[in-house]
């Protein structure tokens, strides 16, 4: 068990910076050391109640890091590696995944859990949610494996870390929506 520095809401408007610790990776997760973070307007919305989720919650959900440890099963990273982190999971074989819809996945509901309906953050022994299976507003995140894609080291932390939401969402309402 790590102890760590994170972001947790708890409320409304309700947020500060709080020591947790974090379990290690399970079968098929990856502990990353976040080395950027962006704050989207999805982590504003769950602030202010747009958004609802169960508090309390570590926010964010776009980064980068590096790879510290890997779980059991994970093959598509190794420690060292760089990554950026996608909020987008699908488990590839329900109903959807299984049509080309990995976004409408049935095992990727946000609820704060990781996908065996689990959490890894605790605070003095109540457990912690986090936001899109990732809760990477904090030194360290836990994450499913499938949420990983590396990246040359050479690439800036900072601007990798803009592609798992901010990126990602603009290029697809510019190739879906607008045609472009």
């Amino acid at each position: 068990m790590k102890t760590m520095k994170a972001v947790v809401a708890h409320g409304l408007n309700d947020f500060s910076v709080e020591e947790v610790t974090l379990d290690p990776p399970k079968a098929d997760e990856v502990l990353v050391k976040m080395k950027a973070t962006g704050i989207c307007h999805s982590d504003l919305s769950v602030i202010n109640g747009t958004i609802p989720v169960p508090f309390p919650m570590v926010l964010g959900h776009e980064g980068a890091g590096v790879v510290e440890e890997v779980g059991d099963n994970v093959t598509n990273v190794a420690p060292g590696d760089h990554v950026t982190l996608s909020f987008v999971p699908n488990c590839g074989d329900c109903y959807h995944c299984l049509r080309s819809e990995p976004y409408l996945c049935l095992k990727s509901t946000p609820d704060g859990k990781m996908m065996d309906g689990t959490t890894r953050v605790h605070k003095d022994g109540e457990d912690v949610n986090v936001m899109q299976f990732l809760g990477n507003m904090a030194e360290y995140a836990v994450v499913p494996s499938m949420c990983l894609v590396k990246i040359e080291d050479d690439i800036d932390m900072k601007a990798a870390a803009l592609v798992g939401c901010g990126v990602t969402t603009g290029v697809g309402a510019a190739l879906k929506t607008a045609e472009v």
